[in-house]
């Protein structure tokens, strides 16, 4: 005689069975919770890595310490949320990279980033109570494509050029307003406008044709001698009192501040010693002077400049210390013109540094042809003049760029 146990006795069986499935379940369910965290967390620390290394390369073209660079990356990495040193954060910085495609390339700079974090739900399954996460990135400091005229003007023509050279290959044109090209060659590696407003009239453009952009942003905070004296103008009480130049042999300036419109004649040239120069009420430069010279020279204006004649300018920012990078700067308050006349002839030589007039039009009737950044509110090209930029860099011209 055959006989079955009932089924009230099955049923027993598979509680156990449904337990450690729930189990399973429960903490695979945690562990991917864990996972998300991590994958989240790793996502962040991307971003600090790549603003950090971003950071330290913008750095890098103001200081080659490594201490300088070190110090601006972690302090971007710990505005991100990720402070060197605090709950076994490390923010490490290598000036030149120690690894990957940039590896040894002095004009780079790696970031990685790591940080402890905590097992919550997986922990059973695997094993720990933390694991790591960790990122890292390269920024590298160019010239290449950056903007090297500036027009912060919203008009639409914001830049105009009239039967003019612009050679600069490895810079952009950018204009906040509109353009406006009258038969000439524009030779730049970009051109953008944010305007609605654009007129090409037999204009050739070698490089980079006029296209629609955003709007810039004004560059004098990324560059350390402008934001510096955008804060802190030049504060000399005693005023040079000589307010004409008028000489056939050599005459030599001293840094100081000029309290009336100076005037440069004669035929004698013009040498600027090293420092800061205050022209209160502008200067103008008449026929005569042949040359302007000076290294290390930083020109603050606060009035109308004018050069006439046909003197060549070869005067050079300074590249170390407060006012590192700018030869010419004018409050952005001050609406006044910077005009570059040619005169008899052709202004010619160089700027060798950042032209900075915000506020102002920059006219350019000449050769100018050493200057490294020009930004104006307007800018006007006129009759065959030529604008050459320059091969070397300043500190803080050149840009940062993401390249790992």
């Amino acid at each position: 005689m055959s006989w079955s146990r009932p089924l009230r006795y099955e049923r027993g069986q598979a509680l156990p069975l449904v337990a450690i499935s729930m189990l399973v379940v429960l903490g695979l369910s945690s562990l991917a919770i864990d996972v998300g965290s991590w994958r989240y967390q790793q996502r962040r620390a991307q971003t600090a890595a790549d603003s950090a290394a971003m950071a330290g390369a913008v750095q890098l073209g103001y200081s080659s310490t490594l201490s300088s660079i070190t110090t601006s990356a972690q302090t971007d990495a710990a505005s991100n949320g990720f402070t060197n040193g605090s709950g076994g954060t490390t923010v490490t910085v290598n000036q030149p990279p120690l690894s990957g495609a940039y590896a040894g390339n002095t004009q780079a700079v790696e970031v990685i980033v790591s940080q402890p974090q905590a097992v919550h739900f997986g922990g059973a399954l695997l094993g720990l109570s933390s694991t790591t996460v960790a990122a890292r990135a390269v920024a590298l400091l160019t010239s290449v494509n950056r903007n090297c005229i500036f027009a912060l003007d919203t008009s639409s023509s914001a830049i105009t050029e009239n039967n003019t050279t612009i050679t600069m290959p490895k810079c952009g044109v950018i204009s906040n307003g509109g353009l406006l090209f009258n038969q000439g060659t524009v030779n730049a590696a970009s051109v953008g406008y944010a305007g609605s407003s654009i007129t090409v009239n037999n204009t050739v453009f070698p490089g980079g044709s006029p296209k629609p952009a955003v709007p810039a942003a004004d560059p004098c905070p990324t560059i350390s001698g402008c934001a510096y004296l955008s804060s802190n103008p030049p504060t000399t009480s005693s005023c040079n009192m000589q307010q004409i130049f008028n000489s056939n042999s050599t005459q030599t300036l001293s840094p100081g501040r000029y309290c009336t419109q100076v005037i440069f004649e004669g035929n004698g040239p013009i040498v600027f010693q090293p420092g800061v120069y205050d022209f209160t009420q502008g200067f103008i430069v008449n026929s005569g002077p042949p040359s302007f010279t000076g290294s290390g020279v930083t020109i603050y204006n606060q009035g109308t400049v004018i050069f006439d004649g046909t003197p060549n300018i070869n005067l050079t920012a300074p590249t170390t210390g407060s006012y590192a990078g700018v030869v010419y700067y004018q409050p952005a308050s001050d609406t006044n013109q910077f005009i570059i006349n040619s005169g008899a002839g052709q202004v010619s030589g160089g700027w060798a540094g950042m032209i900075y007039a915000p506020g102002a039009q920059i006219v350019i009737d000449g050769t100018l042809s050493t200057w490294l950044l020009v930004v104006a509110k307007d800018l006007l090209f006129n009759s065959s003049s030529s604008v050459n930029d320059a091969s070397s860099n300043f500190p803080g011209y050149a840009h940062a760029v993401l390249a790992e």
